[in-house]
Order: C-alpha cells, then structure tokens, then sequence
C-alpha cells in the first residue's frame, strides 16, 4: 500500500523535494546541521502551519512562491511515534531540547525506516502528524513525487510578530 505525505516548500527549490538540503544547511528540531533530512506531514494544513512559525515575521505577502508537493511513499515504511514516546520537552515552541536529533537518528536506526511519523508541536491536538522522512534511507528511491502544484496563500492570513 502507498501513503501521500505533503510538503511545502519555494518553489525555487523544486529540484531537491527529496534531498534534505535546507535541513542540512540549517538543521531542526528534529535534526542537526550537516543530517539532510525532508520534513512533510500527513496533511497540506499542518504542512503550512509548521511552514508559518518558520517565517520570523516575514509577511505572508512576501513570501516568495510557494508549492505543495505531493509525495508517494510505501505505508510500511512509516514507524508512528505518539508524544509518550519522545523525550521530555520536545514540543517546547521557544527551545528545542537537546538530543532530539540524537533520539531521531536512533529511531531510525532502531527500526530501519525511511520515515518517523511524530505528533506537531505547533498544533499538539491534531491527529495529523510531521513524518521526518531519511533521504539517506534505501527505500527512498521508492518514494514517488505524484504532483507539485502552487500553493496560495490567503491573503486574509496574518504573521504573527510578538
């Protein structure tokens, strides 16, 4: 069986869906910097909410174009973590604890997985889930880009600045 995984992303990087090089260049809280690693979710909503608390104040209007990006991946190839299994304060919106890259990198090794399905901490009460996808993972050549498409953003939205 398959499973579709959302991602947003530029537009500009279009070539690299699968690569993992901003998480790479940048790290996050899932991953250190020089661990290339593709961040999707289970649904294009919670895509763009975990895309929006990323902005830093940039305005929604100037953002440069966005796409959702659609990808197909094997369904057995997902381990589903629920907020009882991570480490104590891997939701804290200000800080990321340390060793959550380490705790994902063992859980990918522990189950040999392409992809680690984990509970959002932008939006804690949503059976959505982010999947960490392993673009270093074998079965990442079964992972199938199905369709890429403009994302809009409303313009009714706010970005938030505190």
């Amino acid at each position: 069986m398959l499973r579709t995984l959302y991602r947003i992303q530029t537009d500009s990087h279009r070539d690299t869906i699968l690569d993992g090089i901003g998480a790479q260049l940048h790290g996050g809280r899932w991953n250190v910097r020089g661990r290339s690693l593709v961040y999707t979710a289970t649904t294009p909503e919670l895509c763009f909410l975990e895309y929006m608390v990323h902005l830093e104040g940039t305005p929604l209007s100037d953002l440069p174009p966005l796409i959702l990006c659609e990808i197909e991946i094997p369904d057995e190839s997902i381990v589903w973590l629920e907020a009882h299994q991570l480490p104590a304060g891997w939701n804290n919106p200000y800080a990321t604890p340390i060793g959550l890259p380490q705790f994902a990198d063992a859980q990918f090794r522990q189950h040999n997985t392409l992809c680690l399905a984990l509970p959002s901490a932008v939006v804690p009460l949503t059976p959505s889930r982010n999947v960490l996808l392993d673009p270093r993972h074998p079965l990442q050549s079964k992972c199938r880009i199905i369709r890429i498409e403009p994302y809009p953003v409303d313009p009714r939205l706010p970005t938030a600045t505190l």
